[in-house]
Order: structure tokens, then sequence, then C-alpha cells
């Protein structure tokens, strides 16, 4: 697999889809089954620094951080962005989920949690 969008940042992977995040603000989305490309998303501003992965019954939803400072939630079966988060004043460099709650942290020495 070759991304689209220059060095890999961040990877996530579903029972579906391998997800990986760029350099060049883009990420790029992989079948599991078959390692075909089914897209790219496209939105962010700056490098895809994390991917996190919430998954509910019959709801997949991707969550990326970026150098933009921003976090956007993607519905990933519709290849689109549903929302975008912004609380950090500095460039969001990780994300991880637990317990239902995702967390991201940035280089403003902040940690946020979303519900």
């Amino acid at each position: 697999m070759e991304p689209h969008g220059g060095s890999v940042y961040s990877l996530a992977v579903t029972n579906q889809f391998i997800i990986c995040g760029t350099y060049e603000n883009h990420i790029n989305v992989w079948k599991v089954e078959n390692l075909q490309p089914v897209g790219t998303l496209e939105g962010h501003v700056g490098t895809v620094y994390g991917l996190a992965v919430i998954e509910t019954p019959g709801n997949i939803r991707l969550v990326s951080a970026s150098y933009d400072k921003t976090l956007r939630v993607w519905n990933i079966e519709h290849m689109r962005c549903v929302q975008t988060l912004i609380r950090h004043e500095g460039s969001v460099s990780c994300l991880t989920v637990s317990r239902g709650r995702l967390f991201s942290g940035a280089v403003d020495s902040t940690i946020k949690v979303w519900q």
C-alpha cells in the first residue's frame, strides 16, 4: 500500500478498514480484506498526527487530530466529515479512546476530554 499525501504519521485499523494519516493533510482508507483503496478523506489543513476509531453497534466513526488545531469526526462508511471539534490552542498531536470517551493532547500543553 502506498498512501497519497507523503509520509505516514498516524495509523488505525478496524475489522473493515486500514486507515493512515499523512504529512500532506490526507487520510487514506483501504479495505482490510483485499488491501484495495477505498478513498481519501480531505479537510484538514495540516499534518494528520492522530487517528482513533469509535465503534458502536451499527456505527463506526473515525476521529482525526491535526496540526491545524482541530479534530475531525468522520463517517467512515460514507467517507465524509460530520463534525469539526475546535478547543485546542495548538496542534493536536495525539488521541485515544477509553470507556466511550475521546481524549486529545496538544502542543498547547493541554488534554481535552470529549463526550
